[in-house]
């Protein structure tokens, strides 16, 4: 079956401004064109938009979906077996999110006492757990240990709930999608703008920890080295994790004391 622009805007929730735009940039071509100048979409087109979607999902930015889906050799199915791994993990981490609030519900009811290590058990943007042995355990320990008001951080996760969450990670996200513009610039980790964005994800840390000069030196350590930061960066770019990293060392050398 053949969607015109129109029907498969409808069809897919994505407007038809930007069906337009994905043609202009080669994203995503009509299957042919109608006598009649209409563009039409059959289902090779059609799947082709779903990986995008996935893709955008998954905080990938336009053009590094444009560079994936295409290459010549780029594998549909091993793509959809690589998406529903990435939303198996995001599933498994809401799950965890969602104990967590229960055992904060009862904590604060006073059903059931709620050990200090699992009020944080789900978020892995700002809190890890220190592995002694690795090269980053001090770093680890350091930035554990920065946490603010544990306590009121848990209320916040029992009022608030998946929408604290959520808001959390798009802030994150949003900061991590704005350095990426700036990779793809050729800036410098030491320019002005991107030490602006650095300045906004300084202060959008504190809100949780104690972020001294040294505890943020500790930070940029992990996003360059540990595992689960790498992990949550590389997807956005390949370089952003030591970017970042880098350009955190610079603010807290040149604005921290």
């Amino acid at each position: 079956m053949a969607y015109t622009v129109k029907k498969l805007s409808e069809l897919s929730g994505v407007t038809v401004r930007t069906l337009h735009f994905y043609e202009e940039i080669a994203l995503l071509k009509p299957a042919y064109y109608g006598s009649n100048g209409y563009r039409y979409y059959e289902e090779k087109q059609l799947l082709q938009l779903q990986q995008i979607l996935f893709f955008k999902q998954l905080g990938f930015s336009l053009k590094q979906i444009q560079k994936v889906v295409g290459k010549s050799d780029f594998d549909q199915l091993a793509a959809l077996h690589s998406h529903r791994n990435s939303l198996s993990k995001k599933w498994e981490k809401i799950g965890v999110l969602l104990k967590t609030i229960d055992k904060t519900i009862k904590h604060l009811t006073g059903k059931k006492k709620m050990k200090d290590k699992e009020m944080f058990d789900g978020f892995n943007i700002t809190l890890v757990k220190a592995k002694e042995g690795t090269p980053y355990f001090a770093a680890e320990k350091l930035v554990v240990q920065s946490v603010k008001n544990p306590t009121k951080n848990a209320q916040d996760v029992e009022k608030r709930g998946k929408a604290y969450y959520d808001n959390i990670i798009n802030t994150a996200h949003a900061l991590f999608r704005e350095l990426v513009r700036c990779i793809e610039k050729g800036l410098d980790p030491a320019a002005d703008e991107v030490q602006r964005i650095i300045q906004r994800h300084h202060t959008f840390t504190g809100q949780t920890h104690s972020a001294t000069k040294e505890v943020y030196k500790a930070m940029s350590q992990l996003y360059a080295q540990h595992p689960e930061f790498r992990k949550q960066l590389d997807p956005f770019h390949p370089t952003l994790a030591t970017f970042m990293a880098e350009a955190m060392g610079i603010f807290a050398d040149r604005q921290l004391s």
